[in-house]
């Protein structure tokens, strides 16, 4: 099983991003109201259904995580790579901010690994696990493995990599996985040069860079998914959050395409990804972090059904909307935020399938499309033909430059 994700995949998230891409991303537009939207014995936050919790299958983190960058001399980014690398081992907060709470310890990160090779144009993730092991075998530059250490493999333009799931910078960017050397796990992560987004000022490194910190807290925080998973799902009442890109740490932000989820920390010249944390979900704060947005809002739907979905491989009943063909069905939306913003938000739904070039099958209608903590809105969602094993939907939520999502499914009766 391998772990990747759609980072950057779409116009939508590539706006947010733009606005999202600098400094430590609080949102004065979102928050410098004031007194604006206060109400005598207003409470922050307003009551509303539970957040997704990312949870574990009971496998090991990494305690003592160690980053083994590996690059090829013929690279014209492999001096951007080792900045990268550099920075990314001198920094703390953003680490611990990512990771800490799910028990992975400080990072560390080796000086770069140059190899004078030039990778072939199209390889198969066996292609890179048997050139890793000719490495660990025959080369003393490369450590040997253990439970702690992530060798990361940067390729240059023109190498793809794939696997059963697709191929890099095409169904998905980079990916981490592990398998089995003479008793001991190796544990890898295929970062691509994949193009970046759209959006003025992101350049190809911050691409792969994003890609990269993705891709380390999630081998930490789940580094052997296939013989013993560790962070890798959602919680059984919110299979809906899995069906675009999986429920890992990194992918449950990343997937959503979420504004201000990519940044660039102090001490970092490129970008890094922000990740899910369970703590800040329970407490209504922005649950991707660290140094997310703030206030933070968001509208809640109260699903009214068990659904039958399949996520990511996850099959199993959760909570969502049942409609038949044709059929309608109104649910209410909580809207909350940690703090007063600076007024009401603009609320819409989106089918996802649009974001692929499917047609639509849901259609959405409001009693209203703005409001703010404390509010209750009423969505009515149509169904224009029958939705087998599932249709997901997003609330998106706008405030100035911040978007937040909140992910839910429709199934059939």
């Amino acid at each position: 099983m391998r772990y990747g994700t759609l980072l950057f995949a779409c116009g939508t998230f590539a706006a947010g991003l733009a606005a999202g891409s600098g400094g430590d991303n609080t949102q004065a537009d979102a928050g410098d109201g004031g007194d604006a939207g206060l109400e005598a014995g207003q409470v922050y936050p307003a009551d509303h259904p539970a957040m997704p919790k990312v949870v574990t299958s009971g496998g090991p983190v990494m305690t003592a995580p160690k980053v083994v960058p590996i690059a090829f001399t013929t690279d014209s980014a492999i001096a951007d790579i080792d900045k990268f690398a550099t920075q990314l081992g001198a920094s703390t907060d953003y680490w611990a901010g990512a990771t800490s709470e799910y028990g992975v310890g400080a990072l560390t990160v080796t000086a770069p690994i140059h190899v004078n090779e030039t990778p072939a144009a199209n390889l198969l993730d066996g292609d890179v696990q048997s050139w890793l092991t000719n490495k660990i075998q025959t080369d003393t530059s490369f450590p040997q493995p253990d439970d702690n250490t992530i060798y990361s493999i940067f390729y240059p333009s023109g190498t793809s990599v794939s696997d059963t799931g697709g191929t890099t910078c095409v169904q998905f960017q980079g990916y981490h996985g592990d398998y089995q050397l003479t008793g001991k796990h190796v544990v890898y992560a295929v970062i691509p040069r994949c193009p970046p987004p759209p959006v003025q000022g992101v350049t190809v490194i911050d691409q792969t860079t994003a890609e990269a910190s993705h891709e380390f807290v999630e081998a930490a925080t789940d580094p052997f998914p296939m013989d013993q998973p560790a962070y890798q799902l959602i919680d059984s009442n919110d299979l809906a959050w899995m069906m675009l890109g999986g429920g890992e740490t990194g992918d449950i932000c990343a997937a959503f395409f979420l504004s201000g989820v990519f940044y660039k920390p102090a001490g970092f010249d490129t970008l890094v990804q922000r990740t899910w944390s369970n703590a800040n979900a329970a407490a209504s704060h922005d649950p991707c972090q660290p140094a997310g947005f703030n206030p933070y809002f968001n509208s809640a739907p109260v699903l009214p059904d068990t659904v039958h979905l399949s996520a990511s491989g996850m099959v199993g009943p959760s909570q969502g909307v049942r409609l038949g063909a044709g059929q309608s069905k109104t649910i209410e939306l909580d809207l909350y935020s940690d703090g007063p913003t600076s007024g009401p938000w603009k609320v819409s739904a989106v089918d996802v399938g649009t974001f692929f070039g499917n047609p639509a099958v849901l259609t959405f209608s409001f009693d209203k499309d703005t409001g703010q903590n404390g509010d209750k809105l009423q969505l009515t969602i149509t169904a224009s033909k029958s939705v087998p094993g599932g249709t997901p939907f997003w609330i998106q939520n706008d405030l100035g430059t911040q978007t937040t999502v909140w992910m839910a499914a429709v199934a059939p009766n």
